[in-house]
């Protein structure tokens, strides 16, 4: 978490070291980066920080700007049951070339009707009648429990005591309050009510999907392919560095980088390339090899220690050169892409270093 770890790659290493004696500036953005997108002012001291932060980090909740370029999640907001499903269907990365149902309320071309048209066509949200969905209406606590059950009832075995509110009716959300409760993915908002009315607040949506995308147990890959991932993203920066190929960064970074840690990486890159224009030399060297441990995976996403790991960077300007061995101790965020292949979106740097 950003108040824990410090964020970091090779290059924001590297470029960070470079802001030394040999090295400073300043630079202040006309207007709101990309990077700056991943850093929401509202979720700090929020009870639901992991999950907002690991969202917004994946590119699966996104922020707003206000006019004073502060970027916010409004976590204690109500969520509509359009923004509700879109975020569904991004976590998921659900697809489906069905027509679904034609809703009259949900125009071509609005940000969520596609969302719309995926998850109605898969089975997983209906209607509130038989022409209108109500994209803009907020979603209840239990229409939450029933779309999430729906949408992970073949990859989340639904196991374990179920817990019994007095204040859920004999109504459709029923069975799925109680099959959501078995495995863990909803609670109560006291000991003895679930409040199954109340509107969700965007926060226990986030809460709710994060719990069920963590039990998601069907498709769990093999170590060898997600530590495939990390070792050839490093062995590609090594190369690049190795034969001076800087403009091969960008294909580098699309190829193994996805969400805060993609944005990051071209941040960095940025500074480095300023540095190499200025006449810097810029060299590194491998120390020692990175021990990788997979230590949570689920079907989308994994969760991979390094230990062990080492590097020597040299700098070199009029004839002026600085050395530093930088540890690569940390914790790689991995998660699937709609191709199948497995991408890092975060990477928290061991904060004893």
């Amino acid at each position: 978490m950003k108040n824990v770890y410090f964020r970091s790659s090779i290059f924001f290493l590297l470029s960070l070291f470079l802001i030394s004696p040999l090295y400073s500036t300043q630079v202040k953005a006309a207007e709101i980066s990309p990077l700056e997108m991943y850093f929401p002012t509202d979720i700090e001291e929020h009870w639901a920080y992991y999950e907002l932060d690991n969202f917004v980090n994946a590119d699966l909740l996104r922020g707003y700007v206000d006019q004073e370029g502060l970027v916010t999640v409004k976590p204690n907001n109500p969520i509509s049951r359009a923004e509700f499903v879109s975020i569904l269907v991004r976590a998921l990365d659900l697809t489906s070339d069905s027509s679904g149902t034609t809703f009259s309320d949900v125009e071509q071309g609005k940000w969520y009707a596609d969302s719309v048209r995926i998850a109605n066509s898969l089975g997983i949200v209906n209607g509130i009648g038989e022409t209108k969905f109500g994209p803009n209406q907020l979603i209840k606590r239990g229409e939450i429990a029933a779309l999430v059950v729906r949408a992970f009832s073949t990859s989340v075995q639904f196991e374990g005591e179920r817990d019994t509110y007095p204040d859920v009716p004999d109504y459709y959300a029923k069975p799925f309050i109680s099959q959501a409760s078995q495995a863990g993915i909803v609670r109560g908002a006291s000991n003895t009510e679930f409040k199954p009315f109340a509107n969700a607040k965007r926060s226990e949506a986030v809460v709710m999907l994060q719990r069920a995308l963590d039990l998601q147990n069907s498709e769990i890959p093999e170590d060898s392919l997600l530590t495939a991932a990390v070792l050839g993203s490093e062995e590609k920066e090594n190369q690049i560095f190795k034969e001076k190929t800087y403009d091969q960064f960008d294909a580098a970074y699309a190829q193994f980088y996805t969400g805060y840690y993609l944005a990051l990486s071209k941040t960095s890159s940025e500074e480095l390339l300023a540095l190499i224009d200025q006449g810097y030399e810029i060299e590194m060297e491998k120390i020692s090899d990175q021990k990788l441990t997979v230590v949570e995976k689920s079907d989308r996403f994994a969760v991979i220690e390094s230990s062990g790991g080492s590097y020597k960077a040299t700098t070199t300007i009029d004839n002026e050169s600085n050395t530093e061995t930088v540890a690569t101790d940390g914790i790689y965020y991995l998660k699937k892409m709609n191709d199948d292949s497995w991408k890092i979106y975060m990477y928290y740097q061991d904060e004893q270093q």
